[in-house]
């Protein structure tokens, strides 16, 4: 059966096919200027970026004080359609992934206003509290940045509506309002319909694995087995996401956007001070640039890819890189580009009933539109594999980091991942912490590596530094990852012909029952994984300098002062869920302290 996420952003594609023309001339807005010559000179606050992030902030700080203004500069245009399409994301490709039979992949990220959240699967998961505690422990002492500083945002910035009451019932979707809020027009939306009794089946069969939990709410900070909600309108079922929550019927003189504008670089005054940027025309190929000054400070929000090229370009970055790029160096500040996450998947491990369970009722379709509540295993390394983990743990934290980084890392970056190296070597031993991501809608289907120990780059090209950036994920560098791996899918096999679904004899037909040893099963793997679901991260991280960080506590870009990256680039690592609901919590808290500090 193919992969949930070849299946989801299929279904967005062809969907994307039927939507009105390119750009759209509806823009539901009295502020998004349509020439850069209405852009004013000067605003209190610029934000780099319409996406996700940026306009979540850009609302926060106008919203109760007329007397601040911002300016929103979006690469990408206005459309007032969603879901995944050519016409609305960046054409971008990465570096042949030599540990993995030498395969380039699409790097898919947003580019339109409303960013990845336009684009994406629409698939609303939070991650653990230990993931988010890992987060401060990075940070250093006094850090907020943990699962108690962060969860008043995931309330702030998520408005919950819980499932049909029958279904709930009948099905066991448990649900908790304490970890969600009421305010916010960014909603999470159970599935309309009920679930068929296949999945009851795949419920009961995966709640009875050994060491599974069934948490509370799928909010609550705690891996285990649930239905989830999606980033869905309660209302009309169709997506939610930041256009829709932060600027859609928001008409604020103080709060204005402009589209299809290029950032080249950041203004500087005296003592590394950022005092405002620099755009074009993303068409223009010639002609002048428009300036404009920030009074209070210029706010980086255009995502893991962009945000390290718009430091680059202004002079913010690895030394060596920007002297090679002729770039004048301003701060050297090698993080930037560097600690790049994002999860990796193989797309199926196939298999067919012999027998069908659940009476022949088969996947009740992904509820993007309504459809059913989804359902999802997120699973600790002790629950995938608790013969291996505590060897797999072992010899991760005994690894040299330099045999595994890039050739270019500082003393600085290899002293923050070996920080980095003695906390996932704990957390593989938590059972709180997910390693394995399993959409469930059988038989077989996905696996998800949620937390990888290889490192990528995003980095300028030094030839052409304001072309597209060298996206490196460097794959299975550390070879614990395929190791990993090759578990989920032994657990795969172990839920889908153990237990409970026995009785249905299922049929492996990929990899096959032929492909056992676990040399062979990496073999496979590596013509088979893919290290992207479409969440890049990291590479403007959270650390302190000296450990090869970008950003403060405060989200202040180290060695500069009146700028910040407010992004989903921070994380340090990358969380053990979907990324979307992480970077709305991000934007929240950093609007305060944006207000605040």
């Amino acid at each position: 059966m193919p992969s949930i996420k070849v299946a989801i952003l299929a279904c967005l594609a062809t969907a994307s096919q039927l939507a009105s023309s390119w750009p759209t001339a509806s823009m539901d807005g009295i502020n998004i200027l349509s020439r850069q010559t209405q852009v004013q000179a000067e605003y209190d606050y610029i934000i780099v970026g319409g996406g996700t992030s940026g306009l979540t902030v850009g609302n926060r700080l106008t919203e109760n004080n007329s007397g601040v203004s911002v300016l929103v500069v979006e690469y990408g245009y206005y459309d007032n359609q969603s879901g995944m399409n050519p016409r609305r994301m960046f054409n971008l490709t990465s570096r042949p992934q030599q540990n993995l039979n030498g395969r380039s992949f699409s790097v898919g990220i947003g580019c339109v206003v409303g960013g990845s959240s336009n684009v994406n699967g629409q698939v609303f998961l939070r991650g653990t509290s230990e993931e988010y505690n890992a987060w401060a422990e990075l940070g250093g002492p006094g850090s907020t940045w943990n699962w108690e500083g962060l969860l008043p945002y995931f309330r702030k910035g998520i408005t919950l509506t819980g499932p049909n009451p029958q279904h709930a019932q009948e099905f066991n979707i448990k649900w908790d309002m304490q970890y969600w809020g009421t305010t916010s027009k960014i909603y999470a939306t159970f599935g309309r319909d009920a679930p068929t009794q296949l999945m009851k089946v795949l419920y009961n069969a995966m709640a009875a694995m050994p060491g599974m939990t069934v948490p509370v709410d799928s909010g609550a900070g705690q891996a285990g087995l649930y239905w989830y909600p999606m980033s869905m309108d309660p209302t009309n079922f169709q997506r939610s996401y930041s256009r829709t929550g932060h600027w859609h019927g928001i008409s604020r003189p103080n709060y204005q956007m402009v589209v299809g504008a290029k950032v080249n670089r950041i203004l500087w005054g005296a003592d590394n001070t950022a005092t405002g940027i620099q755009f074009v025309s993303r068409n223009q190929t010639g002609g002048p640039a428009t300036q404009v000054r920030a009074r209070r400070e210029v706010l980086l929000a255009a995502g893991t890819v962009h945000t390290p090229q718009v430091l680059m370009l202004s002079g913010v970055g690895p030394q060596a890189l920007l002297q090679q790029a002729r770039i004048p160096v301003r701060v050297d500040l090698p993080g930037v580009g560097s600690n790049f996450q994002d999860h990796s998947y193989i797309p199926s491990i196939a298999y067919q009933w012999g027998t069908t369970p659940g009476g022949g009722g088969g996947f009740p379709g992904f509820p993007t539109q309504g459809g059913a509540p989804a359902l999802a295993a997120m699973i600790g390394l002790p629950v995938v594999s608790p013969q291996r983990y505590q060897q797999l743990a072992t010899r991760y934290e005994s690894q040299n980091p330099t045999s595994h980084l890039p050739s270019s890392y500082t003393a600085e970056q290899i002293a923050g991942y070996r920080k980095q190296q003695e906390i996932y070597a704990r957390l593989m031993r938590s059972t709180n912490v997910v390693f394995l991501e399993m959409m469930m809608y059988g038989p077989g289907g996905s696996v998800q590596n949620l937390h990888p120990h290889s490192r990528g780059t995003i980095l300028i090209n030094p030839s052409n530094p304001e072309g597209d950036m060298i996206i490196d994920y460097r794959a299975a560098t550390n070879d614990v990852d395929l190791e990993v791996m090759i578990e989920t899918i032994k657990f795969m096999r172990r839920y889908m012909t153990t237990g409970q679904l026995a009785q249905y004899n299922a049929r492996e037909t990929s990899p096959g029952t032929g492909v056992s040893s676990d040399q062979q099963l990496i073999q496979w793997a590596r013509g088979q994984v893919i290290p992207s679901v479409y969440h890049p991260v990291g590479t403007c991280s959270k650390q302190p300098r000296e450990h090869g960080g970008v950003v403060d506590e405060n989200l202040r870009v180290h060695g500069t002062k009146n700028l910040r990256v407010i992004d989903g680039s921070i994380m340090p690592t990358i969380v053990g869920a979907t990324t979307s609901m992480a970077v709305y919590a991000i934007a929240e808290k950093a609007a305060d302290l944006i207000k605040t500090t």
